[in-house]
């Protein structure tokens, strides 16, 4: 890819299609959605998805999913 392509994108110039996504995402070994938050806690969460097992993921969901205790 094109380092004048990657500046346009970075500037807001331009978005790339979800296709450049992925393969931007693939060749930086990130999950795609991280390039899309702007939400730093989310970005950290993201990261590390695909290192949990789905016990831990499933884990993960349901503890968002419950009500706070008061």
């Amino acid at each position: 890819m094109a380092s004048p392509r990657i500046n346009q994108y970075e500037r807001g110039v331009h978005e790339p299609r979800s296709a450049m996504v992925k393969q931007l995402a693939q060749a930086l070994g990130i999950p795609p959605a991280f390039l899309y938050t702007e939400d730093e806690l989310l970005a950290k969460v993201l990261l590390h998805w695909p290192t949990l097992t789905k016990k831990k993921k499933r884990e993960l969901v349901k503890a968002l999913e419950t009500p706070p205790t008061k």
